[in-house]
């Protein structure tokens, strides 16, 4: 009677640690939702990318960034954010926009810089891909 309640023990022991240890395995192989990186990809069709409008400047400015930011490369992030931000300056006196699409992409550019500061990735990535969305209704 001792041996088997001393072996019923032992088994259900085994089975707790069994069970812990693939618990924890699975937890410590998923990533954190913090860590994670979305990337889309929107109309592909559109030609901002390649045409010869000072927005395709941006975009492909915008695009660099992203990248940069994905490599962990802060300094050729911060000099691109330097880069958009001049580039969107020399662009506000030829379109005409409206001064909440002015201040949309003014805040993003200053976002973008504090984020580079602080090296949040995926804030960066948010906000470019915010921006993104703002050239390409800007080309619209």
């Amino acid at each position: 009677m001792r041996r088997t309640t001393f072996l019923m023990l032992v088994a259900v022991g085994i089975l707790a640690l069994g069970l812990s240890f693939f618990a924890s395995q699975k937890l410590t192989s998923e990533k954190p939702p913090e860590l994670e990186i979305e990337l889309f990809e929107y109309n592909t069709s559109n030609d901002l990318a390649i045409s010869d409008s000072p927005l395709a400047e941006l975009q492909t400015l915008v695009d660099r960034l992203s990248q940069a930011a994905m490599d962990e490369k802060w300094a050729i992030a911060y000099s691109t954010v330097q880069e958009l931000g001049a580039a969107w300056r020399r662009l506000t006196p030829d379109v005409t926009l409206s001064l909440e699409t002015d201040r949309e992409v003014e805040t993003a550019l200053q976002n973008l810089q504090y984020q580079i500061w602080s090296q949040d990735q995926q804030a960066l990535l948010e906000t470019a891909q915010k921006l993104s969305i703002l050239l390409n209704q800007l080309s619209s």
